[in-house]
């Protein structure tokens, strides 16, 4: 591997972990429950909500779970210390091709991108869906098909958020159990 591959986004760092995420339970349970929960909504009081109210829903969620991604981020440099991140980097990761701590940097900026694919969604929905009810009962196949996605969208975001905090209590249990040897 050339470090110049390592420095690009889509094919240094995402095309060789793609199969992983396809495959991943976050990605399974998000496209199920994608499929599920606008199915339930039609026949729900929730479903005559306005798509603009759940938007702003959405843009909140997504700007304080970029701010945790970031902060993960940061922790991740800072709570282990320089001959820590040192050892991290040398150790192979769950992907063969990366470090450890390459696949730590990369779950704090793919759950960042799981969190700006919910504001694109969001937009998506506040120019075409505007004031619609969020699921009317006999939604069009289009309107199915859009909300599915967006749900599925959200719900990947959710877990990759959950996968954010169980990263930095590992991240704080290794620190912690190396510092007490």
């Amino acid at each position: 591997m050339s470090h110049t591959d390592d420095l690009r986004l889509f094919r240094g760092q995402i095309k060789p972990r793609l199969r992983t995420i396809a495959v991943s339970p976050n990605t399974i349970a998000s496209l199920l429950l994608g499929l599920l929960i606008p199915w339930i909504a039609q026949f729900t009081p929730g479903g005559q909500l306005s798509i603009s109210n759940l938007v702003n829903i959405g843009f909140t969620f997504a700007s304080l779970s970029i701010g945790v991604c970031t902060s993960a981020l940061i922790l991740t440099f800072a709570l282990p210390g320089e001959a820590r991140l040192k050892k991290w980097s040398q150790l192979e990761g769950e992907t063969s091709k990366f470090s450890a701590l390459s696949d730590l940097i990369f779950v704090c900026a793919w759950s960042a991108l799981a969190q700006m694919a919910v504001i694109c969604v969001c937009i998506l929905a506040t120019l075409f869906g505007g004031d619609l009810p969020v699921a009317p009962p006999h939604m069009t196949l289009t309107h199915q098909t859009a909300l599915s996605l967006a749900t599925a969208v959200f719900i990947y975001a959710l877990g990759q958020l959950v996968l954010i905090v169980q990263t930095l209590v590992q991240v704080g249990v290794v620190v912690i159990a190396e510092e007490t040897e």
